[in-house]
């Protein structure tokens, strides 16, 4: 599956990076290794996953890691678009398909270092196609 990197935000530098930070964590390189990916999770990251689970930053990584083959399928992205809510505070939203499975997905990254950034939260909302 091929991503659709859509941009609308991204002439914002603040918004670029986090779009680059989250399809960094969308693929199956970065979900495969457990201390890459966590470095993208801030420590307290929060997800209500698209299964319905609330998620929480403790054994994440190790989790997503475990499943994830690295030479597997990417994660599919349609609309990718983002907006800077304060400095350092970004929001991105997509649409996301899982193995077929679509979900509508929010993601809220702030800024941890200059030119770093970590996700603190995520939404996924399961939706049709």
């Amino acid at each position: 599956m091929t991503s659709t990197h859509t941009h609308p935000g991204s002439d914002d530098p603040q918004v670029a990076e986090a779009m680059a930070a989250e399809y960094e964590t969308l693929s199956p390189a970065c979900r495969a290794d457990a201390d890459r990916l966590r470095s993208f999770l801030a420590p307290d990251f929060h997800e209500f996953g698209a299964s319905g689970r609330e998620i929480f930053f403790e054994g994440t990584a190790e989790r997503v890691a475990a499943g994830t083959d690295p030479e597997g399928e990417p994660i599919g992205v349609e609309d990718m678009r983002g907006v800077r809510l304060a400095d350092g505070l970004v929001m991105l939203k997509y649409t996301a398909n899982i193995d077929g499975r679509w979900s509508h997905r929010t993601s809220l990254w702030r800024r941890a270092a200059p030119g770093r950034r970590q996700m603190f939260h995520n939404q996924g909302t399961p939706t049709r196609r």
